[in-house]
């Protein structure tokens, strides 16, 4: 699902408010953080390198490269089922050896912090009165079916596509129905159902109204303010979570702020401008295999000092078109080249504020996860390269 998110919208910063659930979710099942990071971090980066429909990078890319807006989607639809393959398998493999022996995790010990967490939510969770998850059905149901009546049709955008879809009605009517179901069953249950449905919320606001991070952060803090009705906590009891929630994650969001200072340094020192009129050079006169797989690497190691895919794409595609049109490169093939380097390195570099601020609250050294993940994006940065090679050797649509 993250993987779509990625592959779709370019998913990325939003998966920071899905690591404070998917963390503890993991590890109360027995396995560890590194696994609650990997459904939604890694989950997304795989998208974004698959890249099916993201306006941020493939559009911009494509735009720049005089390409029709999302073609070749049908050999990008493999790549994404072909990387999505291989990085489910590696971490389905590791998920079950760490069920199997949760000793043998790296972060074991960094994870007691998660798993006293879960006592103490299991100690706190009684069974407050069903009368405030009533209340808490009732304020959203409300809010639901405003907005289903103000807005009963809205454009949903895919790709270039805009259909007009009732999907607010649609959503407040299946809220209507399940969170009926779920508030009679348990506040447990309840919440839950909350969640899912703030994830599909989610998907409308992004795709149907071009949310951006302040309107998601409103949409998680609308959740947290509703689930703390449901669970039958008082405002001061609200507000004192609110301020033990914000203490894990401030440090997180000062890491993310202060990353970007990296890109100032590099950009107004001309660094960045050096480094691409140099790799421009070296690409003349090699052939359309070679250049294409040091576009791929240089790419790949592009992500290290420019995180932003939308600034890379700015950057480096009008250099990548230029030196296409020179040696005869499909300009498809090199935006392919684009996009699959664009995703994976992205994963382990130090810069990336995004990944720091994953790991600070996962509460994951950043040197165990490096340890971890390289194997992974080593395999993937070969499987991309590998599936590079049929865009220059083979007839494909759009190619």
């Amino acid at each position: 699902m993250f993987s779509f998110f990625g592959a779709v919208f370019g998913m990325s910063e939003e998966t920071i408010a899905f690591v404070i659930i998917f963390v503890p979710l993991a590890v109360s099942m027995g396995y560890d953080s590194i696994v609650g990071v990997c459904m939604c971090f890694i989950g997304a980066g795989i998208g974004f390198a698959g890249c099916l429909l993201n306006p941020f990078t493939l559009g911009i890319a494509q735009e720049i490269a005089g390409l029709p807006m999302f073609s070749g989607i049908e050999y990008r639809l493999v790549i994404w089922v072909v990387v999505n393959f291989v990085g489910i398998g590696f971490v389905l493999r590791y998920a079950a050896k760490i069920k199997k022996n949760p000793a043998k995790s790296p972060v074991y010990h960094e994870d007691e912090y998660w798993r006293l967490h879960h006592i103490q939510a299991n100690v706190e969770i009684c069974q407050p009165s069903l009368n405030k998850t009533w209340i808490a059905y009732a304020v959203v149901l409300i809010a639901s079916v405003i907005y289903a009546v103000w807005l009963p049709i809205n454009n949903f955008k895919v790709g270039q596509s805009i259909f007009k879809l009732p999907m607010l009605p649609i959503l407040s009517g299946m809220f209507i129905v399940f969170g009926f179901i779920t508030a009679r069953k348990s506040i447990q249950y309840f919440v839950l159902n909350l969640l899912l449905f703030t994830i599909a919320y989610l998907m409308v606001g992004v795709m149907g109204f071009q949310w951006e991070l302040k309107e998601i952060a409103a949409l998680f803090f609308t959740m947290a303010l509703i689930a703390g009705i449901a669970m039958g906590k008082g405002p001061n009891d609200i507000t004192k979570l609110f301020v033990a929630g914000a203490k894990d994650i401030m440090s997180a969001a000062l890491v993310v702020g202060l990353a970007g200072g990296i890109i100032v340094i590099l950009e107004d020192g001309k660094v960045i401008d050096t480094l691409l009129h140099g790799i421009s050079q070296s690409m003349m006169g090699m052939g359309n295999i070679a250049t294409l797989s040091l576009m791929y690497v240089f790419q790949s190691g592009l992500n290290m000092i420019i995180t932003s895919g939308t600034a890379k794409a700015a950057l480096i595609m009008p250099i990548l078109r230029d030196i296409s049109e020179m040696i005869g490169l499909s300009k498809q093939a090199t935006v392919t080249a684009f996009h699959i380097g664009d995703g994976f390195t992205n994963l382990i570099t130090p810069t990336s504020g995004v990944l720091i601020g994953v790991l600070e609250i996962a509460r994951i050294p950043f040197n165990k996860w490096f340890k971890w993940a390289w194997p992974l994006i080593l395999i993937l940065s070969i499987v991309g390269f590998l599936l590079l090679i049929p865009t220059v050797t083979m007839k494909l649509n759009g190619f």
